[in-house]
């Protein structure tokens, strides 16, 4: 006999393995008064923050939450907006699958909506703290650069990448110019690295396991101009701790970015490899040839021979591939001024 959740998952035409994320949105209380989003009358303001793109804005218009929505569909939206608004706060990295191979666009988009419901929450909480308008304007706009980047990738809309926008939502992710902070303590996690114990003892106070530091990340924002990266760096650790009273004397950067083997393509004038030139590398790699098609391409999947390349980045990301390379994601950290 089927459950609950197995019936609501067929229902919203996902597969089985979403299962226990689905039970797991179950868990918080739903939000009284529901998901504040009003009629579709008010739906350009309350996407306005997104900063989308103007075919996603109108879709996403088209699509704006109803009476009309499938009872599951609501449902999905309201526990969304519920997992939202539970974890504002909290640290850590929480799994949002990718919707993005649901026929239903209203299931694809429910996380769009619910991180709209949200964003009035959101804006409160950066003004509290004194965010200037135009940091908490550029973290919210990273969502229509998602939303963006999943029609590239998958051919229709959505967002695929709700995970990594919950960040924003958790108050632990600002975008300050060029690169974005996730506010974060050292030590491995995913493909991030750190120095074993040995290594740690023989290292300063702050840069033990469990010091505070920031995550650093590159948005697909245009050239890595370092002037530019400079002056994001000189912000960072100022920002931190006008706006939140904390110190972070370290940024650690996770990227297929600082894959020294790029030395091997681009000229050392590169804006690559001038970034890369920031950082202290740790020696353990992670398998990095998804995230540099993902990054470079806009592709799901590695596959040299689906993708145009004319770029000398691009070139260099096929060529090696083609002789039999494979690319890394390395982990490197800097001091911030």
């Amino acid at each position: 006999m089927e459950t609950d959740t197995a019936i609501t998952a067929r229902r919203l035409g996902l597969d089985e393995g979403l299962l226990p994320w689905l039970e797991e949105l179950r868990e918080p209380d739903p939000v009284e008064g529901g998901v504040p989003l009003g009629g579709r009358a008010g739906a350009d303001a309350a996407l306005a923050p997104f900063a989308l793109e103007p075919r996603d804005h109108a879709e996403l218009v088209e699509l704006w939450p109803d009476e009309t929505w499938p009872p599951q569909a609501r449902w999905l939206l309201e526990r969304m907006y519920a997992r939202i608004a539970a974890d504002a706060g909290t640290q850590g990295w929480r799994d949002w699958p990718a919707l993005t191979e649901a026929a239903d666009a209203r299931v694809r988009c429910a996380a769009v909506f619910a991180f709209a419901a949200a964003t009035p929450a959101l804006r409160a909480h950066h003004a509290r703290h004194g965010v200037p308008a135009e940091v908490s304007a550029a973290t919210l706009s990273d969502v229509g650069r998602h939303v963006a980047k999943t029609r590239v990738m998958f051919g229709r809309i959505g967002l695929e990448v709700a995970a990594w926008i919950a960040l924003h939502y958790r108050h632990g992710l600002y975008e300050l110019g060029r690169l974005q902070y996730e506010t974060s303590r050292l030590g491995p996690e995913g493909a991030v690295t750190w120095y074993d114990p040995g290594e740690q003892a023989r290292l300063p106070a702050d840069l033990g396991a469990g010091s505070p530091a920031l995550r650093l990340h590159i948005p697909q924002s245009g050239p890595l101009d370092p002037a530019a990266v400079q002056a994001s760096l000189e912000r960072a650790r100022g920002f931190f701790a006008d706006c939140f009273g904390a110190d972070y004397p370290v940024a650690t950067c996770t990227s297929w970015l600082l894959d020294p083997q790029l030395a091997r393509y681009l000229p050392a004038t590169s804006n690559i490899i001038a970034f890369q030139r920031r950082f202290e590398l740790l020696a353990t790699p992670k398998p990095g040839d998804g995230d540099v098609f993902r990054f470079v391409f806009r592709h799901p999947r590695v596959a040299p021979d689906e993708v145009p390349y004319g770029s000398r980045l691009e070139r260099a990301v096929v060529d090696h591939l083609r002789a039999g390379g494979h690319w890394q994601v390395r982990t490197g950290w800097l001091r911030l001024p």
